[in-house]
C-alpha cells in the first residue's frame, strides 16, 4: 500500500465515523427536540385546563370566611383579580382561593376572562337555549340536565352566550350553569345529601322570586304561604333553591324550606320558664327547623342557658350537616321537646371548651337559648333571638 492509498483509506474512515456520529448527534438532537416540545404541549394543556377555574372579579368584592353576607370579611379584593375556584356554585357563593387565602365570593360578581373562551360549563337543571338573552325569545333547543356546553361569553349576573349539543349557538341563563370540572352542589368540605329532595315545604310565609337575590323587593313574584309544597328543580343547601311551584318556577331561599313541616304547638318561653323543664342528662329531642332533620342532646349545665352536647355520633353528624358541613359560631331556629312540650330555640354550633359525653364525635359543647337570651355580645345575642323568633313563627 503507498502512502497515498493509506491516506485515502484512512480519509475516508474519518468520514465514514464522523458521518455516524453526525447521525447518532442528529438522533440525539430530535431526542431533545422532542421532550421539549411534548414538555411544551403537556404545559400548554395544563394551562388550559388551568384556565378552566381561574375567574375574575367584576369589582371590588369582599372575600368571605363563609358564604354569608354576615361572614367576617378576610379581605377586599380588587376588581379584575384572578381567583382560583374551588367550587363553583352559580347561584350562591364560590369557595375560591385569592392570593393564598381561601374564602367565599359570591357568584354573581365572579366572570372568567373572555380571552380563555370558550369555557365548558354543564346545566344544573333541564335548560333553554334561547334565540335571544330574554325568557321571551324562542327556544332553539333544550338542554338536559348535568350536558356540557362552551360558554363563549359569560355574565354572572344575566345571560351566557353558549355553543350547545355541538352546532347550536345562543343563549341560556348563567345561574343555571356551572363549571364541569366540579361537583353538583358541595364538596368534600360541605357534605350534602346524595339525593337531593325532589319536594320540600315551606317553613313560613316566603317570598317567590325570579332571581335568587334579596337586594329589592323588584324580582318577588308572589308570596307562599307556609307549609306549602314547592318541587325542587335545582336544590342548592347554602343558597337558593330553584323551584316550581303550582306550575311557576322561580327562587325560594333554601334555608326557609323543609323536608318535613308538621303542625305543632310551639310555644315561645323565655329562659327562666324553660330552664325549669329542663332535667340534667336526660335527652331532648331537637328538630332543626330550615331542614327538618332530628337530633337528640342532653343538657349538663344550666347558668344563663343550657350548655348541651349531641348524645351520639349520629347526632353530631347530623347537627354538621344542617350547617352544611362547617362548624360555625351562627345561630340555628329550633325546636325542643321538654316535658312534653314543643319550645322555640336557638343553638349555637361551634363546638367549645368542656364536654362530659365521649364517644360522641364532639369535642366541647353547644349552647341552647330561648327568647330574651342576654349575651356579652349583642349582635350575637340579636342573632340568637332572631333565631329563636324564626322558630316560633314556622310553626304558626
Amino acid at each position: 500500500m503507498t502512502n497515498e492509498t493509506f491516506c485515502v483509506t484512512i480519509a475516508a474512515f474519518t468520514y465514514e465515523k464522523a458521518q455516524k456520529e453526525i447521525v447518532n448527534l442528529n438522533r440525539y438532537i430530535r431526542k431533545i427536540i422532542f421532550i421539549i416540545i411534548i414538555t411544551c404541549l403537556v404545559f400548554a394543556l395544563a394551562q388550559t385546563a388551568m384556565a378552566t377555574n381561574i375567574f375574575h372579579t367584576t369589582g371590588g368584592v369582599n372575600l368571605r370566611s363563609s358564604a354569608s353576607t354576615d361572614a367576617d370579611i378576610i379581605r377586599v379584593v380588587d376588581e379584575g383579580t384572578s381567583v382560583q375556584i374551588l367550587h363553583h356554585d352559580p347561584a350562591g357563593w364560590s369557595r375560591v382561593n385569592v392570593n393564598g387565602a381561601e374564602g367565599f365570593i359570591r357568584s354573581d360578581f365572579l366572570t372568567f376572562p373572555q380571552a380563555n373562551a370558550p369555557v365548558t360549563f354543564r346545566a344544573v337543571s333541564g335548560v333553554n337555549v334561547r334565540s335571544a338573552p330574554s325568557t321571551e325569545s324562542a327556544i332553539l333547543t333544550v338542554v338536559n340536565i348535568g350536558n356540557q356546553v362552551s360558554v363563549l361569553e359569560h355574565d354572572p349576573a344575566g345571560w351566557s352566550r353558549v355553543n350547545a349539543n355541538g352546532a347550536i349557538e345562543g343563549f341560556i341563563r348563567s345561574d343555571l350553569l356551572e363549571l364541569s370540572s366540579f361537583g353538583t352542589i358541595g364538596s368534600s368540605s360541605e357534605p350534602v345529601a346524595a339525593q337531593p329532595p325532589t319536594t320540600l315545604m315551606t317553613i313560613g310565609g316566603v317570598n317567590f322570586r325570579s332571581s335568587p337575590s334579596s337586594e329589592n323587593d323588584n324580582n318577588i313574584i308572589n308570596q307562599i304561604n307556609a307549609g306549602t309544597t314547592v318541587e325542587i328543580i335545582n336544590y342548592n343547601p347554602g343558597g337558593w333553591s330553584y323551584v316550581r311551584v303550582n306550575g311557576s318556577t322561580g327562587y325560594i331561599r333554601t334555608d326557609l324550606l323543609s323536608r318535613n313541616v308538621v303542625n305543632r304547638q310551639v310555644e315561645l318561653l323565655t329562659w327562666a320558664e324553660a330552664r325549669r323543664l329542663i332535667t340534667l342528662h336526660r335527652d331532648i329531642p331537637v328538630v332543626d327547623v330550615r331542614t327538618g332533620l332530628s337530633f337528640t342532646i342532653r343538657a349538663f349545665s344550666l347558668g344563663g342557658h343550657a350548655d348541651v352536647e349531641p348524645v351520639t355520633q349520629a347526632d353530631t353528624d347530623t347537627i354538621f350537616q344542617t350547617r352544611n358541613g362547617r362548624w360555625s359560631w351562627a345561630a340555628r331556629p329550633v325546636w325542643v321537646t321538654l316535658g312534653g312540650r314543643t319550645i322555640a330555640a336557638s343553638i349555637n354550633g361551634m363546638p367549645h371548651d368542656v364536654s362530659t359525653i365521649s364517644g360522641n364525635g364532639m369535642d366541647g359543647h353547644l349552647c341552647l337559648h330561648f327568647w330574651g337570651t342576654v349575651t356579652n355580645n349583642a349582635r350575637y345575642g340579636r342573632d340568637l333571638n332572631n333565631a329563636v323568633m324564626e322558630a316560633y313563627n314556622a310553626a304558626r
